[in-house]
């Protein structure tokens, strides 16, 4: 069996103030840097009749998302973990 590797190629434009490991790219995909360095996508969840995500195993409505969102400003470091 042979190993695969995906390069993946995201747009970071949106953060989430709290969460500096959730980021929204160009599309509106959410994803997340996990402690190794890769991205996970997360899939937007409906929890009865409310849309989501699942950010640290709580979930906010989009609703509620929203007002946490801040415009991605690029620098010259690296992400604190």
């Amino acid at each position: 069996m042979s190993k695969r590797y995906i390069q993946l190629s995201v747009c970071r434009v949106w953060d989430i103030e709290g969460y500096p490991n959730y980021f929204f790219d160009a599309d509106g995909q959410l994803y997340r840097v996990t402690l190794r360095g890769d991205l996970k996508r997360s899939p937007r969840l409906v929890k009865r009749y409310t849309q989501g995500y699942i950010l640290k195993s709580k979930f906010f409505s989009l609703t509620k998302l929203r007002p946490l969102l801040r415009r991605h400003t690029p620098t010259d470091r690296l992400m604190d973990f």
